[in-house]
């Protein structure tokens, strides 16, 4: 009876302020007199008579009670009341119609499949090289490198296209003259933490005498630490074909060459910091007396909204390459500014 009469005031209450006779119970047994705005799978936008407009969570309600002039008293249980998430929900027909929610003042921003960066470099550059006789020497010098990548990422399957392009010249000879594109195939399995990658590569490299290298490779991988860890370390090991025309030490002649190859990688960063990131990378193609080694380490800062300034050191070795039976390296200390969108 205390019930009944507590809901009749608030009734009698809401019909002389000219708010529509709805009245919802909430499972603690609280009971709320007003208007219904909306109602979605989330949020029931009620504007009570005692508290204002309100926003009442639908697994907190008991029962919502729709009075019409033409229909009398409707109720609506808790069991329709929409509760799976994504589902939209709907008030009984009775002829209301609903009023717009007002939008909010921020929206979350709807996040896109695709991400990538740009970069420029200016690198000091020490390699070995070889005159027209093959012979044994070093050199140093500064050369400019661009290079980006785009990604899109779906729920268990990604693709990246990097590129890298790099030229130098003087007067007597061109000291560099590099260009590389890859795209890379990536698929996380149900259990997060394995993946299985291909890669397809091609590239002209000036200082290893190859004109034109293709790579194919299929690998299996693991990520040794969670997604929201700071700190992200993965490995993958496989195998690919390799094709490629090398020249010998005087580039007078090329010899083509097609062969397996054993390939694994490693990639680990390390975000110290919001702003703040360590990175480093490795690559081994090939076996242990002939191999094509590439490693990078690194740190990355980033300086206003979407820049980055990244200084690198990398190493590239080739064993297949030699001068005077020496092997071919080339050390690089990078300095560059990064775009990333």
């Amino acid at each position: 009876m205390k019930f009944r009469l507590f809901s009749l005031i608030l009734l009698i209450s809401a019909a002389g302020t000219g708010f529509a006779r709805d009245t919802i119970v909430l499972k603690n047994g609280d009971v709320l007199t007003g208007k219904i705005l909306e109602q979605t799978a989330d949020h029931v936008y009620f504007k009570s008579v005692a508290f204002g407009s309100i926003s009442l969570n639908p697994k907190d309600i008991q029962e919502i009670r729709i009075i019409e002039e033409e229909l009398g008293e409707i109720k609506v249980p808790a069991e329709a009341i929409p509760q799976k998430e994504g589902a939209k929900g709907h008030l009984p027909e009775t002829g209301r119609k609903k009023p717009p929610v007002a939008k909010t003042a921020k929206s979350d921003k709807k996040k896109t499949q695709w991400s990538g960066q740009a970069g420029l470099a200016i690198a000091m550059r020490e390699k070995t090289s070889s005159n027209q006789s093959g012979t044994y020497k070093y050199e140093k010098f500064e050369t400019y490198r661009l290079y980006g990548n785009l990604d899109w990422k779906g729920e268990r399957n990604a693709l990246r296209w990097n590129w890298t392009y790099r030229y130098s010249e003087d007067e007597d000879k061109v000291r560099d003259d590099y260009f590389n594109v890859t795209q890379k195939y990536n698929h996380t399995f149900k259990n997060k933490n394995y993946f299985a990658t291909a890669k397809t590569l091609y590239q002209r490299d000036y200082n290893r005498r190859i004109e034109n290298e293709y790579l194919q490779t299929a690998e299996l991988g693991i990520k040794w630490f969670g997604k929201g860890s700071k700190v992200q370390l993965s490995t993958s090991a496989g195998g690919g074909y390799h094709v490629y025309d090398r020249q010998n030490s005087a580039r007078t002649t090329t010899t083509s060459v097609s062969e397996p190859k054993f390939i694994f990688d490693e990639t680990f960063r390390w975000d110290v910091i919001n702003t703040l990131a360590i990175t480093q990378k490795y690559t081994h193609l090939g076996n242990l007396e002939n191999y094509h080694l590439l490693f990078s380490a690194g740190i990355e800062n980033k300086l206003v909204k979407d820049i980055f300034l990244r200084l690198e050191y990398r190493l590239d070795k080739d064993t297949e390459v030699s001068y005077d039976d020496k092997g071919y390296y080339d050390k690089a200390l990078l300095t560059s500014l990064l775009y990333k969108f």
